[in-house]
């Protein structure tokens, strides 16, 4: 099992956007085989800094969906939508 942190900055004026975005990402990504859970967090003291975590099965799992169509579609609809690109960070337990 892995967890996947993604660092997200949304940029002025897009937070509406983003969400909706998020929310549809968050619909194909649950559909993706290999996907356990996610949530996502919200800084409470800058609130256009987001945190999604999700739990996947194993790596090749996160690659898969990753590389797949439907993430690149929404990403391209999401990467306007940032002051920078997304920060993703893959953790195991140990």
């Amino acid at each position: 099992m892995i967890r996947v942190l993604i660092e997200r900055r949304v940029a002025d004026g897009m937070l509406e956007s983003y969400q909706l975005a998020l929310r549809t990402m968050r619909a194909q990504a649950v559909q993706h085989e290999g996907y356990i859970s996610g949530e996502t967090l919200r800084d409470t003291a800058d609130p256009e800094h987001f945190l999604v975590i999700s739990t996947w099965t194993d790596r090749a799992a996160w690659e898969r969906w990753i590389a797949s169509e439907a993430r690149r579609r929404i990403m391209a609809k999401i990467a306007p939508m940032l002051e920078a690109p997304e920060r993703i960070t893959l953790w195991e337990p140990v």
